[in-house]
């Protein structure tokens, strides 16, 4: 090796963009690019990838398709691996096929660089190659249930981490990795038609400062040429069979999304409400009653909110989804006018206790003439309902014709023929009710949780919210549409004229 070529071995073993300029990839041929060996393009986007993969220890990168992304951790990966001493890198992909073609943009990069920068190679096969003088090595393999136990590492690559079948457990297993420092890179593309992943989940975590992880988001038009005609071009000429139940423009937002919205936007086919109807409620949202309004009543207008104050002739039902009051889920109380559909009430936080929303709850109620109220029997529930009996609430509804069950029970339970049970029949009727207007509802943000309501493909259809959103509003305004009519429609029709008579003379009033 002549003097310069180890000079330059030292500085591209210090300096990743150095070593960029010697890598070299094959381009495939095509009608208007003879392709062939061609020196790695270094889009701009790529400069952001690899200035995150050299300063981040946990990344998660959302992109387009073919914006370069593998290949470029690719490229660092083998970096990684050669001038690090110990190194151990794992590749995992959705499967066998895809993690071996990721191992082999290794091979072929390595196999491209000028001979004074390629350290010999030890162990070479389809799933793992090994650089002995520095120790290292970089395995693939493909994710399934038991992919990376027992192996703590310095770099974990998920390609295609949407699409793994055992994320959950996966992710469960490289936590040694993460608790040492190492690194973990997950790469991935939406699936629109099931939105419910752990990696779309790190990802919206990532962007509301939940995790430590840093997201990355990657347009199609990140890659060169790829413009306006282009987009049309390739809509166009989408196969039939790849679009599967995906309209054409569908597939285009999934696969060659423009935004992190469009990315991550929930088709209708795996969202349980009409987006269009939310669109349209949304519109219609209004402001809480004035404050002066409060200063007569004994409520706190910071957790109740009262939209439409209690009108004689109407009728009214509650209902209360409780959570633990420490900052996750929120707790809920709705108050709906069972004539009109209409939330005319509710209190909707997330750090109040099971105790707290009882003791709200009850003071709200008490302006609505104490109707009757469904509060959710399961979990922090019990609390709930034994702290406004203790507050010397009366008018519960029951589960059980006999009374001895107060509130509703949220659970449900798989059966041969599918889910059953009153959660199902709750998100049934809800859904119906929502989709045709037949429900109206005040509050812009429990109006929010209805977009992040799915049909859940991986618990057979089972209706939830998203990873790390929330269904409580949606909840308790299913239960008070369930339970309506448990408030008695005789009290709403009109009363007949009665008629009495008095000798010849006849009386006749309402």
């Amino acid at each position: 090796m002549e003097t310069w070529e180890k000079e330059e071995l030292v500085k591209c073993t210090a300096d990743f963009f150095r070593f960029l300029r010697y890598v070299k990839i094959v381009e495939a041929p095509t009608l208007d690019n003879p392709g062939g060996v061609i020196p790695f393009q270094l889009w701009p986007h790529l400069k952001e990838f690899f200035r995150a993969l050299l300063t981040k220890t946990l990344i998660d990168v959302l992109k387009a398709r073919q914006v370069g992304a593998s290949l470029a951790v690719a490229v660092y990966c083998l970096w990684f691996a050669m001038y690090h001493p110990g190194a151990e890198i794992m590749l995992s992909s959705k499967g066998e096929t895809e993690a071996m073609e990721l191992l082999r943009k290794i091979k072929r990069t390595y196999e491209l660089l000028p001979d004074f920068l390629k350290p010999e190679l030890g162990k070479k096969s389809d799933t793992e190659i090994t650089f002995p003088i520095a120790n290292s090595s970089i395995k693939a393999h493909p994710a399934t249930e038991t992919a990376g136990i027992g192996y703590t590492t310095s770099v974990l690559v998920d390609d295609e981490w949407s699409e793994h079948p055992y994320a959950d457990q996966n992710y469960l297993a490289s936590k040694p990795t993460r608790d040492a420092g190492g690194q973990f890179i997950g790469i991935f593309t939406a699936n629109k038609l099931n939105p419910d992943n752990l990696a779309t989940a790190v990802f919206q975590d990532a962007l509301e400062g939940r995790n430590g992880f840093t997201p990355l988001f990657f347009p199609y038009t990140c890659r060169p040429g790829r413009d306006e005609n282009w987009y049309k071009e390739t809509l166009r000429n989408i196969p039939q069979r790849e679009l599967g139940i995906l309209t054409p423009e569908l597939y285009m937002e999934q696969n060659y999304p423009s935004s992190i919205g469009e990315a991550l936007r929930i088709v209708s086919s795996a969202s349980a409400f009409d987006s269009n109807v939310l669109n349209g409620m949304m519109a219609n949202v209004k402001n809480q009653m004035p404050s002066e309004w409060y200063q007569s009543q004994d409520v706190d207008p910071k957790v109740v909110h009262i939209y439409k104050p209690f009108l004689l002739g109407n009728y009214y039902i509650a209902a209360t989804d409780t959570s633990h009051g420490i900052g996750k889920d929120y707790s809920v109380t709705t108050v709906m006018n069972v004539k009109t559909g209409e939330i005319v009430a509710d209190i909707m936080r997330r750090d109040i206790s099971p105790e707290e929303i009882a003791f709200h709850s009850v003071k709200l109620l008490s302006l609505y003439s104490n109707p009757k109220w469904f509060p959710e029997a399961n979990d922090y529930g019990g609390l709930t309902i034994a702290t406004a009996q203790r507050l010397g609430y009366k008018n519960f509804g029951y589960q059980d014709e006999k009374k001895t069950k107060i509130g509703f029970d949220t659970k449900g339970y798989a059966t041969p023929s599918g889910l059953k049970g009153s959660r199902t029949d709750l998100f049934g009727g809800l859904i119906t009710a929502i989709n045709n207007n037949q429900i109206t509802i005040y509050n812009p943000e429990g109006l929010k949780q209805f977009y992040d309501v799915i049909r859940n493909v991986k618990k057979e259809g089972r209706v939830e919210a998203l990873p790390g959103k929330h269904d409580d509003y949606p909840i308790s305004v299913g239960i008070c549409w369930a339970k309506k009519d448990a408030v008695s429609i005789e009290e709403w029709k009109p009363h007949t004229i009665q008629s009495l008579h008095f000798k010849e003379k006849q009386y006749a009033w309402r």
